[in-house]
């Protein structure tokens, strides 16, 4: 009895084409073929029956063998493309050589140039006469010294502009500062932060031109702004209550005011409050 090429035993193939004992496929006709399944087999070896039935003595005579449908050929597995040649390179024409230069024509050499001719030696000349000797040449008279020019006059130098005068320190006093609009500028424009530190909550009389009179009492908003002469960058914002609405009425701009208030900080402007017109 043939033996199985797995686990070397004598077996018969069983009807699903394996070896009995291991379950290896057995695809030969020469093993002889038992009436079961593989499975068949595991079911009556754990639940004990007896193999004796199935030995070649009482196991009947196995009907003809089916033979076995043949598995479908693999599918070819296509070819892996070819990688295109590279196309050779066309050789470069090889440039055409230069052609020899000819060679530069000598040139004639020159004529040898004639020697000049001798020029006749000439007679030798007569010795001149002597002149009679002449009376004496008088003595010339001496040169007059040049008058000096006179001098240039002098260009005027420009007059000098000058120099604007500065107004003098801000002065506080028990009464507060007196001041003007113009001197207030320049205080603001050489030293802000110091110039409000004095001002603070003092007392400022302020002298200036009205240029602008802005009154809404339904806004409760009442106020005068006064400028330079000068027309520096700071002008004075002056705001006055109820009761100086009359006096506000009959200010007109370009008119020269002094006002009395309360310095109250700086904005766009220099601001005053409570004022009063003196």
């Amino acid at each position: 009895m043939p033996s199985c090429p797995n686990c070397g035993r004598d077996t018969k193939r069983t009807e699903d084409w394996v070896c009995q004992w291991c379950g290896y496929p057995l695809l030969s006709r020469s093993y002889k073929k038992i009436d079961k399944t593989y499975k068949q087999l595991q079911e009556e070896r754990s639940t004990g029956s007896d193999i004796a039935e199935v030995t070649p003595e009482t196991a009947p005579e196995p009907e003809p063998e089916k033979e076995p449908e043949p598995a479908p050929a693999p599918a070819p597995e296509p070819e892996p493309e070819k990688e295109p040649e590279p196309t050779p390179e066309p050789e470069l024409e090889k440039e055409p050589e230069p052609a020899p230069e000819p060679e530069p024509e000598k040139e004639p050499e020159p004529a040898p140039e004639p020697e000049p001719e001798k020029e006749p030696e000439s007679a030798p000349e007569p010795e001149p006469e002597k002149e009679p000797e002449s009376a004496p040449e008088p003595e010339p008279e001496p040169e007059k010294e040049p008058e000096p020019e006179p001098e240039s006059e002098k260009e005027p130098e420009p007059e000098k502009k000058p120099e604007p005068e500065l107004p003098p320190e801000l002065e506080i006093t028990e009464s507060g500062a007196d001041t003007t609009v113009d001197a207030l500028s320049h205080y603001y424009q050489t030293d802000k932060a110091a110039t409000h530190a004095k001002l603070k909550d003092r007392i400022v009389k302020v002298s200036g031109m009205v240029e602008k009179v802005f009154i809404r009492d339904h806004l409760d908003i009442r106020y005068i702004v006064l400028k330079g002469e000068k027309e520096g960058p700071w002008s004075v914002r002056c705001s006055f209550g109820k009761e100086n609405v009359s006096e506000m009425n009959r200010l007109s701009e370009g008119q020269q005011v002094k006002v009395q208030g309360v310095y109250d900080g700086y904005g766009k402007n220099i601001i005053i409050k409570d004022c009063a017109l003196l």
